[in-house]
């Protein structure tokens, strides 16, 4: 009786629906028409995606991101981005503990604990909504920065590439007529700087893994012992001498000072320093920070013994977390792809500090502008080079960076020999890689 009588009910409602219809003369036409309508108010919903990312809003970074995401939002009337300013990198894990995960964040290259904690979906599964074309005119070693696999995970958003920037007139001042292109002359102009310009801090260095590794890598080191499967590192070399050695020469006379990177815009703006260590972002402070007293160029990190630079990319990508819905990925996949649109990079590499990160923004970016900004030019020739490499994603090699810069400031400020400092890193730094943590 329940169940006819839920029957009863149910063709009562619907007569009166059906006489509704009639009521209001629209009929079977009227019905197609309804259907129509709903069909397209549900193909009009906006879709919201949260993007956390955690430049500030007062720098160039974060101007120039808002500044996107306002057009982004503007021409894409179904699709509304959120931005949050937060560091993702520390925060995204605990947020998809707590049920609050954004959709798209920017983290670091440390993306291996992420991955471990299954916190990723690939953009692979999504890439039918990245134009072919955008994702190959992005350099290979942004491209492959974040891919486990063939997957890829993270893609990265603002790549940093280390770098020399100079004071031209003290170079001048000090006879030097041209940039150092080798370490030799590197060290053969800090040597002259030293002599003639006296009171002037010839070299000022960054002691991180970032800046410490090209010059390694320069010199024909490897990240990982061949045949190790990423399980050994491979310090135990000539081309790590040579490099530990190298520097530890310089300090040791007085031509290089290690300092933070505040520390060196700072000093290098108020003409302190002759040539400075940093990235493609660097350059814009130390550019800000002289306001025009002395004119600054930037330069490749100097070829070592195998002929040519090398490099790494590191800085923050593109991630997407777990447990949203499909039509928020593809929504997400539609702003990643307008992201690496040409006239979009065109504006973030002549506006954040970084480089663009195709092959077609570059192309769209004006050669005034890239002579006017030797920074952002190096740094796009960087990514362009086959020596540049992307930062390993493991989260264990965390670690090993960690060891690695206190075993180089070591062995650099004389508080071990340099093979000594080489045989206790390599010896942390395989512990790390087979399970082992100090964290």
């Amino acid at each position: 009786m329940q169940n006819r009588s839920f029957l009863q009910r149910t063709a009562i409602l619907a007569g009166l629906a059906m006489g509704i219809v009639a009521l209001t003369g629209c009929g079977p036409a009227s019905s197609a028409a309804a259907a129509s309508s709903q069909a397209k108010a549900q193909t009009a919903k906006t879709v919201s995606i949260s993007f956390w990312e955690s430049h500030s809003s007062s720098n160039p970074p974060g101007i120039a991101i808002a500044h996107l995401l306002k057009a982004f939002n503007k021409t894409h009337p179904h699709i509304r981005v959120n931005l949050t300013i937060t560091k993702a990198s520390h925060k995204a894990l605990g947020a998809l503990a707590a049920g609050d995960a954004p959709v798209v964040a920017w983290i670091s290259h440390y993306d291996g604990n992420f991955l471990a904690a299954h916190a990723l979906i690939s953009w692979n599964k999504y890439f039918g909504g990245f134009p072919a074309a955008e994702r190959n005119a992005i350099f290979p070693s942004v491209w492959h920065n974040g891919e486990v696999n063939g997957q890829h995970y993270r893609i990265e958003a603002n790549a940093k590439i280390s770098e020399l920037v100079y004071n031209k007139s003290i170079l001048a001042k000090a006879g030097i007529t041209a940039p150092p292109a080798t370490w030799t002359q590197l060290a053969q102009d800090v040597a002259i700087i030293k002599q003639k310009v006296p009171g002037v801090i010839p070299l000022a260095w960054k002691d991180s893994s970032a800046h410490i590794l090209p010059p390694f890598l320069s010199n024909g080191g490897r990240l990982f012992k061949p045949g190790t499967h990423q399980k050994q590192v491979d310090f135990l070399t000539p081309a790590a001498v040579k490099t530990f050695s190298y520097f530890r020469s310089l300090y040791q006379h007085k031509e290089m000072i290690f300092a933070h990177g505040s520390a060196i815009a700072a000093d290098f703006g108020a003409g302190k320093i002759a040539i400075a260590d940093g990235t493609s972002a660097g350059y814009f402070l130390k550019l800000n920070a002289a306001h025009g007293a002395f004119p600054v160029g930037a330069i490749l990190y100097p070829k070592g013994t195998t002929g040519h630079t090398a490099n790494l990319v590191q800085g923050l990508g593109f991630v997407l977390m777990i447990d949203h819905t499909k039509s928020q990925y593809q929504a997400a996949t539609k702003f990643l792809a307008w992201w690496f649109s040409p006239k979009v990079q065109a504006y973030w590499g002549t506006h954040s500090g970084y480089p663009p990160e195709t092959r077609t923004a570059l192309a769209d970016i004006s050669r005034s502008f890239l002579t006017k900004n030797p920074g952002v030019a190096v740094s796009a020739k960087t990514l362009a080079s086959p020596y540049t490499i992307a930062r390993p994603v493991p989260t264990a090699y965390k670690e090993v960076q960690s060891a690695l810069d206190t075993a180089f400031y070591n062995a650099v400020t004389g508080r071990a020999p340099v093979q000594a400092a080489l045989h206790t890193l390599q010896k942390q730094a395989d512990a790390y890689l087979s399970g082992q943590s100090a964290l």
